[in-house]
């Protein structure tokens, strides 16, 4: 139970979806008076009243949702006593021992492609797509690269967004195009914290308020540090 709580929290999940899941898991193997909560640097869980509680420190913050998908899929599986307690722990076991199923350079290319899709909605003309792409592919590129170096918060999205303000202006100037702002709104899109935002609102209807404030509080710090990035650029150059 813990562990896929663990691996939805890891992931990007909101709490209730966390606690939710947990609880069927053991309600599918006999423990219906089950106690846990969720919150995003730790997961507190009880099979009953009767047993001692179990916490597991929750070590990265990440987005993926192909794992919180693969873990709700073996969720529903135990629901319908489709699985054993074995080998529902030994899938779950791989999901949270594989790497990434795509290289740096690889999300790099589908950033540049989430860019172009930005700059469609604001109707810019094709003389912002190169910029555009270039500067959002590579301003991801930084940002994830950093982070796998463990710095602190923002530190990875304010280089991040300082590349991407630095490559946007630089070529904005040599193409002669003045839509600059829709050029850096759809470069910055990738490394926004929308599925962050998205779920710490969750949380809120759902009554989470520690893990709304938590999870709002750093959509905000991200949020400061992408815009502190692109003024750099700007006063840079």
């Amino acid at each position: 139970m813990i562990l896929a709580g663990r691996i939805l929290l890891e992931c990007g999940a909101e709490a209730s979806r966390v606690e939710d899941t947990m609880n069927r898991i053991a309600s599918s193997y006999g423990y219906h008076d089950t106690q846990g909560y969720a919150l995003n640097i730790f997961i507190n869980f009880s099979l009953s009243p009767d047993h001692d509680t179990r916490m597991v420190k929750i070590k990265k913050n990440d987005t993926n949702l192909r794992n919180v998908y693969l873990v709700n899929e073996i969720s529903r599986q135990i629901s319908k006593r489709q699985l054993t307690y074995e080998k529902a722990y030994q899938m779950l076991k791989r999901i949270d021992q594989q790497s990434e199923r795509h290289k740096l350079w690889h999300k790099m290319l589908f950033a540049g492609m989430i860019s172009m899709g930005f700059l469609y909605l604001q109707d810019a003309s094709w003389i912002d797509l190169f910029p555009a792409v270039l500067a959002g592919g590579l301003g991801y590129f930084v940002t994830e690269w950093m982070k796998e170096k463990h710095l602190t918060l923002f530190i990875p999205d304010l280089l991040g967004a300082i590349v991407i303000g630095i490559v946007a202006i630089l070529l904005n100037r040599w193409l002669g195009n003045p839509n600059l702002g829709a050029t850096i709104t759809a470069a910055v899109m990738p490394i926004v914290p929308g599925v962050l935002i998205t779920t710490a609102i969750q949380d809120l209807f759902e009554r989470h308020m520690l893990m709304f404030t938590a999870k709002f509080l750093e959509a905000i710090v991200t949020s400061f540090g992408i815009g502190a990035g692109i003024t750099t650029a700007f006063i840079l150059l």
